[in-house]
């Protein structure tokens, strides 16, 4: 799967899920590091990519907005970092629930998703 890491999580989720067989990028790495989540949106649009947002509101309101208006959309899974244990090991276990979350979900509709 494709993904697009936003700049809540951390960065080298994007490295463990790469390692996973996936194709992620993080938003540090796209250059939109500081750009405001339509930009971020926009990209994934562009590159096709699931984006993965801690930031709930933002994100779920640009998805709902697009689906309304029958504008393309891409999948956002929503995931929250209290989740899954802290320390150094989030990436890990982060990258290893979307690799599980992708393998169920091989063709995710556009717009919010909740793992």
């Amino acid at each position: 799967m494709r993904w697009l890491i936003d700049e809540m999580l951390p960065p080298s989720t994007a490295e463990e899920l790469n390692a996973l067989g996936h194709d992620a990028i993080s938003v540090a790495t796209a250059g939109l590091a500081g750009t405001d989540d339509e930009s971020v949106y926009a990209e994934a649009l562009k590159q096709s990519r699931v984006v993965v947002t801690e930031n709930f509101s933002d994100f779920a309101a640009i998805a709902a907005q697009r689906l309304a208006n029958d504008d393309p959309c891409v999948p956002v899974v929503l995931v929250r970092k209290s989740d899954h244990p802290r320390s150094g090991a989030l990436p890990h276990h982060l990258a290893r629930h979307l690799h599980q979350w992708a393998s169920e979900n091989p063709n995710p509709y556009p717009g919010p998703h909740w793992p």
